[in-house]
């Protein structure tokens, strides 16, 4: 398992504050899928869940690495409500990425709307990997 999943994975735990791995949620089946993407055992998982490290910066990620990161924020930031606080996070880090606002809400819009054409008719988030269909 290499640091930058591992560091992906930590900052997905960490703006979408969950403390267990067994709940049942979007956010958590979203931070379970992009761990078993990056080959992350359920055991490292539950340790990083546990004891969530500090966020870090994103200096050394390639450009590809640092698409993957703003796709799974964007979806993580669909699919929970946000204070305003939480927002200013998303917005840092999305700067942090070299991604302006706009770029970020552009992102986002795609994913909401992506998001609402797969909810069913009685509202529950019919289960699809959203990042795929639009990347």
């Amino acid at each position: 398992m290499d640091i930058v999943s591992r560091k992906r994975i930590n900052l997905l735990i960490n703006l979408a504050n969950i403390q267990r791995v067994d709940s049942r949620c979007p956010k958590v089946d979203l931070i379970k899928r992009v761990a078993d993407e990056c080959n992350f055992s359920k055991q490292e998982l539950a340790e990083l869940l546990d004891s969530p490290e500090p966020i870090g910066s994103f200096g050394a990620l390639s450009q590809s690495q640092k698409k993957q990161y703003m796709y799974n924020i964007c979806e993580l930031m669909a699919m929970i409500n946000i204070d305003f606080q939480k927002k200013l996070l998303f917005q840092k880090v999305a700067h942090d990425l070299e991604y302006d606002n706009s770029q970020l809400n552009n992102i986002l819009d795609t994913f909401q709307k992506q998001m609402k054409q797969s909810q069913t008719k009685d509202g529950k988030l019919q289960k699809q990997v959203l990042v795929k269909s639009i990347a």
